[in-house]
């Protein structure tokens, strides 16, 4: 293709990427500010406890499963926007291989997380369940999975932060060298990398170390939502705008 076909391509999925992780984010945003718990009484039950928290996600799974499903798009859109910027940044050089390299396994990994998201917390959290006897056994066990999943998935989110890191630290500095891209684009790059990377020594260094020293009354949960909220809804977004607006034929602004 020629140099103003891979910058359309280019600018198309920047603005993909930016709806998707903007709506996406909305929804989470949504979900957090929004979230509730069933009021139980005294004499509640570890399985009565479970069985209010599924029915908790069961009432707001529309919005979540949708979000899900938004994030997948923009993470299959960044795999693809990787494959393809290396055309514009620069063949030859060998940060754009890496930054498609970096960007493919993101949103590899990315795309896998939510998908595991979606099917397995759709079964664990099934009202229906066996008429056998073995309630709680069952109620417990689907809690272990569901747990068990959450990990996984928080990993996997946190395996994608890290290798989009990388890819944007590889795609400033070929742009850098190019000069096919403004140099505050560049700069701005940088500064979303680094945010995402505080984001994930935030939730594996410095949450398990306040909770360590005793601070146990935050809200973690909702402390890391509103941090993703805002690398994921606002500074990826712009972005991938940013980008989009950049590329497009005539109008990519030299470097300084």
């Amino acid at each position: 293709m020629t140099d103003t076909a891979w910058r359309l391509w280019t600018a198309r999925l920047g603005w993909l990427t930016a709806a998707t992780f903007l709506a996406g984010s909305a929804l989470v945003l949504y979900l957090v500010l929004t979230y509730y718990e069933t009021p139980l009484g005294p004499d509640a039950t570890f399985v009565d406890t479970l069985l209010a928290s599924f029915e908790d996600q069961q009432a707001r799974w529309i919005p979540d499963f949708a979000s899900s499903l938004l994030f997948a798009a923009g993470f299959a859109a960044l795999a693809a926007l990787g494959a393809i910027l290396r055309h514009v940044l620069g063949r030859d050089d060998p940060r754009t291989m890496l930054a498609t390299v970096a960007f493919l396994l993101a949103g590899a990994v990315g795309v896998a997380s939510q998908l595991m998201y979606i099917g397995g917390t759709e079964i664990a959290t099934d009202p229906e369940y066996c008429d056998c006897g073995f309630l709680a056994e069952e109620i417990i066990s689907r809690g272990m999975i569901r747990n068990v999943l959450g990990g996984i998935v928080f990993w996997m989110t946190d395996g994608f932060v890290v290798l989009f890191a990388l890819g944007l630290f590889a795609v400033a500095s070929a742009a850098g060298a190019s000069g096919t891209m403004p140099v505050a684009w560049a700069a701005f790059s940088r500064l979303v990398a680094i945010a995402g990377l505080a984001a994930v020594v935030w939730n594996h260094v410095a949450v398990p170390l306040l909770i360590q020293a005793g601070y146990h009354d935050l809200q973690y949960g909702t402390i890391s939502g509103l941090i993703t909220a805002v690398i994921a809804g606002i500074l990826v977004p712009i972005w991938a705008a940013w980008l989009a607006r950049a590329v497009r034929p005539g109008e990519a602004e030299p470097a300084a």
